[in-house]
């Protein structure tokens, strides 16, 4: 073979893999973009927590009564999860005016209150209607988890 041809051929191949980094980038910014398009499966169940249609385990100064659901958060101080979660629900206490919220934060004081519901993994959630039934519960990872499950609990009948 001639040099020509070497110069050729090369110059082919480096078109070729331009070609295809091109298309591999493409196709990650076509899954990005599908992934935020995803609706929300809701939250997780994790085989722990108070079953649902069961009554919530009572907290000292709270009142379950005081508005439609009240959500019950549980975080960790070392769970990054928790951490990117805690404004979501912050937004949360703002936007819905029919519930309360509460962030149980893992420490030795509300170490009693993760075991009265049986939570072993954060951040975990739990809906409880105006009755201290049980709604819903499980791991929620992002604001649209919490809000489907909030969505359920408020659409449950009492």
């Amino acid at each position: 073979m001639t040099g020509g041809l070497w110069i050729t051929s090369y110059v082919l191949l480096w078109i070729a893999v331009l070609g295809l980094a091109f298309a591999v980038v493409a196709l990650l910014r076509q899954v990005g973009v599908l992934h935020a398009r995803l609706h929300p499966l809701g939250v997780h169940f994790a085989g722990e927590g108070p079953e649902v249609g069961s009554v919530a385990a009572p907290l000292d100064g709270l009142d379950y009564r005081a508005s439609d659901v009240t959500l019950l958060a549980f975080t960790a101080p070392t769970c990054e999860v928790c951490a990117g979660l805690r404004p979501s629900l912050a937004a949360v206490q703002r936007e819905y005016d029919d519930v309360q919220l509460r962030v149980l934060d893992l420490d030795d004081g509300t170490r009693p209150s993760f075991n009265a519901f049986n939570v072993r993994s954060t951040p975990y959630v739990i809906a409880i209607d105006r009755t201290g039934t049980v709604r819903g519960r499980g791991v929620a990872n992002s604001l649209e988890q919490v809000e489907e499950l909030l969505a359920e609990a408020l659409e449950a009948p009492t």
